[in-house]
């Protein structure tokens, strides 16, 4: 998951609408781990809000993490089939991921206390073109889903 999020921050510059989609394909990855750990996912065929909804009304996923889940879906689809993503949604749509991460994290990673810091937005290298930030930047996440 963190490479799909890596990407995202290295797009948000040049291309806010790709690093959105890179997001979208990082919530999903997540929210198909999440229905696997609990035993819970079904296939290929079931759609990403197909099982949001399933994990919602379950209540496999906290009412505020899935609005977290919807919205990056949301602005993930309208970049994906409208082209469209400015770089404040890419932002805020990183600062939503980076919340999910962390709630990944404390929840499956079995480290409810961990405190990653402040959000640092992506930022300009000197002499790069490349945006690198601590958003995803973290050491991987080992959790009994690998």
């Amino acid at each position: 998951m963190g490479d799909v999020g890596g990407f995202a921050e290295r797009y948000f510059r040049d291309d806010p609408s790709t690093a959105i989609v890179k997001l979208r394909q990082f919530t999903e990855l997540m929210a198909k781990l999440i229905a696997a750990h609990h035993a819970a996912y079904r296939d290929e065929r079931e759609t990403f809000n197909d099982m949001l909804r399933r994990l919602s009304f379950e209540r496999i996923l906290p009412k505020e993490i899935a609005d977290l889940f919807h919205a990056l879906k949301n602005v993930g689809n309208d970049a994906v089939h409208e082209i469209r993503g400015s770089h404040g949604e890419a932002l805020t749509a990183l600062k939503f991921a980076r919340q999910l991460g962390v709630w990944f994290h404390r929840t499956y990673g079995r480290q409810p206390g961990f405190n990653p810091g402040a959000f640092i937005p992506p930022v300009v290298k000197a002499g790069t073109s490349c945006w690198f930030g601590g958003v995803f930047s973290m050491a991987p996440i080992q959790t009994p889903l690998q």
